[in-house]
């Protein structure tokens, strides 16, 4: 069971990290689409900024990812437990990073 379980962080991890890093680029694209002339750079270094932050649910996706693969080549009872605990970190970092974003930039 505990391997299904890793398999199954594994994969949700890396998705859930595609899908960060395609959001955090829509974010930089609405930032870059701005015309420069017409809009306060305040608003655009919000977006950007927004776009920024989105690299660390990114990165913390990945680092989670790498556990669950280290657990199912070593198999130990550590990695196996910090594989569950960040990956449930790793998502209720995402939500909050999604909710707070989608209500205040988009």
């Amino acid at each position: 069971m505990q391997r299904d379980i890793a398999l199954a962080i594994l994969g949700a991890s890396v998705g859930m990290a595609g899908l960060l890093l395609v959001f955090a680029g829509f974010l930089f694209a609405q930032a870059a689409s701005f015309p420069k002339k017409t809009t306060d750079d305040i608003v655009i270094d919000k977006y950007r900024r927004a776009g920024q932050f989105g690299v660390w649910p990114f990165l913390l996706s990945i680092f989670n990812a790498s556990l669950a693969l280290m657990w199912l080549l070593w198999c130990d009872s550590l990695l196996y437990l910090a594989t569950v605990v960040c990956f449930f970190f790793s998502l209720a970092f995402a939500a909050v990073y999604g909710a707070t974003v989608l209500r205040s930039y988009l």
